[in-house]
């Protein structure tokens, strides 16, 4: 959408100032709702892949049978590559909403 200027937005009715208003206003909320969102899923997932590392290191001095051991281990490693390549994706994203022009 193109920029509007002060004098152009001065020059419509009343209801098309406050339809102009009222999508910024959307534009606005929508943008801090998704950087919110951004920013909270980072901790779940690393929260998640950490009590997997915590109950394999528990398995592992508790002399748990090895195929629990190994499951246990590949499923923390599983999480741990996919909260690396989510966050690379969520950083990505930050910087673009970021470095978007407020205009």
């Amino acid at each position: 959408m193109n920029s509007l200027t002060k004098e152009q937005v001065q020059k419509f009715t009343p209801e098309q100032q406050a339809a102009i208003a009222t999508m910024e206003l959307r534009r606005v909320q929508k943008r801090e709702r998704l950087l919110k969102q951004a920013r909270q899923s980072k901790k779940s997932i690393f929260a998640t892949a950490a009590m997997l590392a915590v109950a394999y290191g528990v398995a592992v001095f508790q002399k748990a049978p090895p195929w629990l051991q190994l499951g246990i281990f590949v499923l923390a490693m599983a999480i741990m590559i996919q909260s690396i390549a989510t966050n690379r994706r969520l950083d990505a994203m930050l910087e673009l909403f970021e470095d978007e022009p407020d205009a």
